[in-house]
């Protein structure tokens, strides 16, 4: 075998493995939003169009869990039907998280004012209510804000006060969030790179095994 098919197969497998933490990560963000499902909608929006970027996430990462495996044994045993499934699956979990981060930018808006009509339940002695007001103040609680743009957003609405799980907090939820939103998109970024490379040094190592087995 030549050096460079070493080298290509070898830089495979260590991508693949970067492809399976990817997955770990991306599975564990999708289950944590899915398992608060009920408040995550309360609060956000009873639309499944804009929570359907969860389930992606979800399957995305459970795809890449396989994928990586998949890629590593393809790799090694220098497989070329592995190796060829690996792409296929690779380029549809790229065109998945592609959608997903389609399906995020385009229903933002919505998502916002959603939220803000979620405020005006927040006092309000329904079962509906009562999700609402625990999810505003498990929002608040984790992500140290307080309404959407600042806590004068509650004023605004039926509710004439302040929760008191914002406890003290003054900066806006939305400004909170985006720290956590642009440091998902980067690691996300990160990933559609890793998998690109994935999908090129498998195009390589397929190729080095069709000219070495026939050589």
């Amino acid at each position: 075998m030549s050096d460079s098919l070493t080298c290509c197969k070898y830089l495979m497998f260590f991508f693949n493995l970067l492809i399976f933490l990817s997955g770990a990560a991306l599975l564990g963000v999708g289950i944590w939003v899915a398992v608060g499902a009920d408040s995550f909608k309360q609060v956000v929006s009873q639309d499944p169009a804009i929570f359907n970027a969860v389930y992606i996430i979800i399957a995305v990462g459970a795809l890449l869990f396989l994928v990586g495996f998949l890629g590593c044994c393809g790799a090694i045993k220098e497989n070329k039907f592995m190796l060829g499934a690996f792409f296929v699956m690779v380029l549809i979990i790229f065109i998945l998280e592609i959608i997903g981060g389609v399906l995020a930018f385009v229903y933002y808006p919505k998502a916002k004012q959603a939220a803000i009509d979620s405020m005006k339940l927040y006092d309000d002695n329904t079962p509906e209510g009562n999700t609402v007001k625990a999810a505003w103040d498990a929002f608040h609680t984790a992500f140290k804000c307080c309404g959407i743009n600042s806590p004068t957003d509650w004023l605004g609405q039926t509710v004439t006060f302040v929760p008191t799980s914002c406890a003290g907090f003054t900066q806006g939820c939305e400004s909170a969030l985006k720290g956590y939103f642009w440091a998902l998109g980067g690691v996300a970024i990160g990933v559609l790179f890793i998998e690109l490379l994935a999908m090129i040094f498998a195009c390589c190592l397929y190729r080095g095994v069709n000219k070495h087995q026939y050589a």
